[in-house]
């Protein structure tokens, strides 16, 4: 036993001098961490970059304002569809457009392409359309009104030639008191009746700019648009659109595509219309700002508003037939003159329809813009 402990002993001692620096009672140093190598100082910017970097902020913070100035204009109009558009050619754009509530429930609606592009061209829209609208809110007639402007733009702006055209609708009577000061024309769109097709037509009144004779006249006309019916607003950007062989688009291919696809809603119009244009611009490059004001005036019965969104949404024949399978369980639908509450289940019984032969997109699509339609009629019952 006795043994045995010094044994363990002496096992104890040899662990503790295992080496030659803890013999001497000496602590190990420990191993040394190499520093990190001092990154190179970044370059400081110029002071051309700093200048370049602040007016690609500038010019930033100006679209933004711009666009929120046009994009907060649109209303809405109980028994009206209204759908606006405007992308500038560069940073900032020239073109303009306006809403303005009038005496008397009616509502001011314009129109303009200002010359040139770019800063310039946002200046002179920004007074131009300052300018419009304290003279529309005298509530004089849109003749009047274009060639006040035209008098203090002739005075005001120099170089600040401006088309423009000034509607006045009526939204109960459907009526358009119309003006034009050399802008490109209106476009009446028709749905088809069953004695006649879709049509597309150029409203031809004109005159000249404002800003080139501060003594000009302009030209009225008044016209009802038809229930259903549309009327397109539209810059050059869109006709004067070049491909690679330096061809436009032109009106008449314009009014050849409005025919084609005359049952589309406004915001599906001016999306087809867009796709168009930027096909049509095969060199990739936008020579204009292209700027859609479209505005529908819905039917005066809730089963012709449905149907028409059903024609939309799935195309003539599709609508047709779905119309026809569905009015067997949904006696409603051949029912016109039916109170607004009985419409309320019909857009999810469509859907539902829809969704066995055409797909799950296409019938949310579809029940989504019944519902929207069905809204749209029960805000405008007092």
């Amino acid at each position: 036993m006795e043994k045995g402990n010094n044994h363990s002993i002496s096992l104890r001692k040899r662990s503790t001098a295992s080496t030659l620096l803890a013999h001497r009672g000496l602590r190990l140093p420990r191993r040394a961490v190499p520093a990190a190598l001092p990154m190179p100082p970044s370059p400081s910017p110029t002071l051309d970059e700093q200048r370049q970097a602040e007016i690609e902020r500038e010019m930033q913070l100006a679209r933004d304002i711009q666009q929120g100035i046009l994009l907060a204009a649109v209303p809405y109009l109980p028994g009206w569809e209204m759908s606006t558009v405007s992308v500038p050619a560069r940073d900032l754009g020239g073109d303009l457009y306006d809403f303005l509530p009038l005496p008397d429930g009616r509502l001011g609606i314009m129109i303009g392409d200002v010359s040139g592009k770019g800063l310039p061209a946002a200046l002179r829209m920004a007074v131009a359309r300052t300018v419009f609208r304290h003279e529309a809110r005298r509530g004089d007639s849109a003749r009047c009104t274009l060639a006040a402007v035209n008098q203090i733009i002739c005075s005001d702006i120099p170089h600040g030639m401006v088309t423009m055209i000034y509607m006045q609708l009526d939204p109960q009577h459907g009526t358009l008191q119309i003006a034009n000061a050399g802008h490109t024309y209106p476009i009446i769109l028709t749905p088809a009746t069953p004695s006649t097709p879709e049509r597309a037509t150029e409203l031809e009144i004109s005159g000249l700019p404002l800003g080139v004779d501060d003594e000009s006249e302009y030209d009225e006309c008044t016209i009802t648009l038809p229930p259903g019916a549309s009327i397109l607003l539209y810059t050059d950007g869109i006709t004067e659109a070049t491909n690679a062989a330096a061809e436009m688009l032109g009106e008449s291919h314009l009014l050849e595509l409005l025919r084609t696809h005359a049952t589309l809603k406004p915001s599906a119009m001016q999306r087809m219309l867009l796709r168009e244009v930027r096909a049509w611009h095969t060199a990739g490059t936008q020579d204009d700002d292209i700027t859609m004001v479209l505005i529908r005036r819905r039917f005066a019965t809730v089963r012709e508003e449905f149907y028409s969104v059903v024609v939309d949404v799935l195309g003539p024949e599709a609508a047709a037939a779905l119309w026809a399978a569905q009015a067997v369980q949904q006696p409603i639908l051949q029912e016109p003159h039916a109170n607004l509450a009985a419409w309320a289940d019909v857009p999810a019984a469509l859907g539902n329809a829809a969704r066995t032969s055409y797909g799950r997109g296409l019938a949310r699509e579809l029940q989504q813009q019944l519902r929207l339609a069905f809204e749209a009629y029960r805000e405008s019952i007092p």
